[in-house]
């Protein structure tokens, strides 16, 4: 299962780079869905990628770091025609 999640723009660096460890700690390892990306509103947006990530652990660790995270999400299962 992959979780998306997007931190808002006005979080400092220190506050992402916090969420980022803490994750990482937990054994979820966020990578940026878009690396190269200069714009600051799609340089925020994550996604881990792991059979152990869930959406409720990764809203958990947003709240105890107090960074605004303006959305987290669960992969969307497509089935295909």
């Amino acid at each position: 299962m992959s979780v998306k999640f997007k931190l808002s723009t006005s979080a400092n660096k220190k506050s992402v780079d916090r969420v980022l460890e803490t994750l990482a700690d937990r054994g979820l390892e966020a990578q940026q869905l878009f690396p190269t990306q200069k714009r600051p509103s799609l340089a925020r947006m994550y996604v881990i990628r792991s059979p152990q990530a869930n959406v409720t652990a990764v809203q958990r660790v947003l709240e105890e770091c107090g960074t605004d995270a303006e959305y987290v999400e669960a992969s969307v299962d497509r089935k295909p025609l």
